[in-house]
Parts: structure tokens; sequence; C-alpha cells
């Protein structure tokens, strides 16, 4: 069993798949850093 992108995103307090995406941050060597924001409850987080 794998996990969708929609999974690995979802929002981790509300469970919500139902965001955007509000940056990006370049990490070198590494992999980059996606901020969202969940339009159902309004939590910001990090991918």
């Amino acid at each position: 069993m794998s996990l969708s992108t929609e999974a690995m995103t979802a929002c981790p307090v509300c469970g919500s798949c139902d965001r955007e995406t509000t940056a990006r941050e370049r990490v070198p060597g590494g992999t980059d850093w996606r901020y969202f924001e969940c339009n159902r409850c309004g939590n910001e987080w990090r991918s």
C-alpha cells in the first residue's frame, strides 16, 4: 500500500486535503520544504 501525494499533504489537524500551497523553500542538498494552509481549519504546516 502506497501513500498518495494527497494523503502525505493532508492537514495534520483536521485531515482535510483542501489546502493551498503558500510557499516553497529550497533546502541545500535536500528536499524542498513546501508550506501549506488548510482551507477548512486554517492550520499552516510544512512538508
